[in-house]
């Protein structure tokens, strides 16, 4: 702890924005929308270090987006307005487009209370025109992005717009989802789908998050408006197909549809899963037997799953619903220590990017090429820090919690564990850049603005960090396991705040 509060004191610059918080219940107000934002054209996928042009759509990516506020008569206490998209990670300069889309649409509503998050599918159109080569026959993604601010303005505004008195209630069920995706061996390293069926085998990693947690928004004549589903799992059992796709997100909408109806509002959020796949890590042919005998795809299968927990939530929690809540909102923002490239990373890396820069669709190359820029920056400033923000939620007696990195499962259940909500939802991959991004360059100077690119990279647990692989060695992080437990614990000292 001694080592933790120093990191704390060293490296951090922590400035609340801090909200009213009523001491008591207040009126809520909650509107919601759905967008397709399926492209029109194909596109080139994000999500694995090759382009992959789409040929169709599998299930349509959308924006799914809820403003709650509280009111006072006619004052205005506090409010949140979710923004969760069907894309792979919300960073550089497609997060800063959609912030000014919102902030133009509605310029009185305080920007930093907007929460962008990504479901992190890997089968949703890239937003950065420089993550691969120009594909011939693909949206340009400046373009999709364009695209999807079109869509998102509108509906942002309507969502604002139609919010109406409604009522609440939270839930906790499970299903089993996540799978940690790191095999550990007899010789202590760790590889990222390492194989299980191997004399060398040892141990998972980690541990999994198997809760599956609802928050359900009924209007006055008790019609279901919306749901926020936290899944601590990635969305990417399709990651590598051609096609268009929500993942399982797409059937888990579809199922709640059928039970709840057509114009429901699934609000997908992904919780704390740096370390988690939806991929089988051991047992397979047993999982694969049950799902055969029930006739389902891998997706449905999985999508079955959080249907029957959100169900199962709300065939109780449909029963304590309360109109009268309080809402608190905070964010802050944090300086945090990046991991320092030590002298045997930098020469690796710099081997590797040499190796790999002349072939255009090796995304491997910039991943290398980052570390060798990271490492000729620390000789100008050995100690170097990334910015960024926090936000944290109460609603009644449940709590949200948001970063912006593949938050390594460990850091999500001490914020959990600690938590002096009744139900605690961590999310990640929440919001990031606040600055434009570098311009187009050549070489390594294309890797010289941190801050505005290097949101949602992973965020590893000690452990991982010293079993090394891909999602914990350097390549992989832009901050260390110090920083990931400076926001576990300001991250509790808000919710603690919240419940004074």
């Amino acid at each position: 702890m001694k080592h933790i509060m120093k990191h704390i004191l060293s490296w951090m610059t922590l400035i609340f924005f801090v909200t009213t918080i009523s001491a008591y219940g207040a009126d809520l107000y909650v509107g919601a929308v759905s967008v397709d934002i399926s492209p029109e054209q194909s596109a080139v996928l994000a999500g694995q270090f090759h382009p992959r042009p789409s040929t169709g759509v599998q299930y349509p990516v959308t924006l799914n987006i809820l403003a709650l506020e509280t009111r006072d008569g006619d004052a205005s206490l506090d409010s949140a307005l979710f923004v969760s998209m069907d894309t792979v990670v919300m960073r550089g300069q497609a997060l800063l487009d959609f912030r000014q889309t919102i902030a133009t649409v509605l310029p009185e509503f305080d920007i930093e209370k907007v929460l962008f998050s990504a479901t992190h599918t890997h089968s949703a159109p890239t937003l950065d025109n420089n993550s691969y080569p120009r594909v011939e026959g693909t949206i340009l993604p400046s373009d999709y992005v364009k695209f999807v601010c079109d869509k998102l303005g509108p509906a942002a505004l309507e969502a604002w717009n139609c919010r109406q008195k409604a009522s609440f209630s939270f839930g906790l069920g499970h299903a089993v989802v996540a799978y940690n995706r790191r095999a550990v061996y007899a010789d202590g390293h760790a590889v990222m789908y390492g194989n299980t069926n191997d004399p060398s085998f040892r141990a998972i990693e980690g541990m999994e998050d198997h809760d599956i947690g609802s928050i359900f928004f009924w209007d006055q004549n008790d019609k279901l408006l919306a749901i926020i589903v936290n899944v601590a799992c990635p969305s990417q059992e399709v990651e590598n197909e051609l096609l268009v796709s929500a993942d399982y997100w797409g059937p888990v909408r579809n199922n709640l549809r059928k039970q709840f109806g057509d114009d429901l509002v699934v609000v997908g959020l992904c919780g704390e899963a740096g370390d988690m796949s939806p991929h089988i890590r051991y047992r397979a042919a047993a999982d694969e037997r049950m799902r055969t005998l029930r006739n389902l795809s891998r997706l449905e299968e999985i999508a079955r799953r959080i249907t029957c927990a959100v169900e199962e939530a709300y065939d109780v929690v449909q029963n304590d619903k309360n109109s009268n809540v309080v809402l608190a909102h905070r964010y802050a923002t944090l300086d945090l220590p990046m991991r320092l490239v030590t002298d045997a990373e930098y020469e690796l890396c710099k081997a590797e990017w040499e190796r790999r820069k002349d072939n255009p669709n090796d995304g491997q190359a910039a991943w290398n090429a980052r570390i060798v820029r990271r490492y000729e920056m620390q000789k100008e400033n050995p100690n170097p820090t990334f910015k960024t923000p926090i936000n944290v939620l109460r609603l009644g007696d449940c709590v949200l919690c948001f970063n912006q990195f593949e938050y390594y499962t460990d850091f999500g259940i001490q914020i959990k564990a600690r938590s002096k909500a009744v139900q605690t939802f961590v999310v990640q991959l929440t919001n990031g850049a606040k600055e434009p991004k570098p311009a187009d360059e050549d070489g390594l100077d294309a890797y010289k603005d941190w801050s505005a690119m290097s949101g949602g990279t992973y965020l590893p647990s000690q452990r991982a960090k010293e079993g090394g692989g891909y999602g914990a060695v350097i390549q992989s992080n832009t901050v260390g396991p110090e920083g990931g437990q400076i926001i576990v614990e300001e991250t509790l000292k808000i919710i603690n705040d919240l419940w004074q």
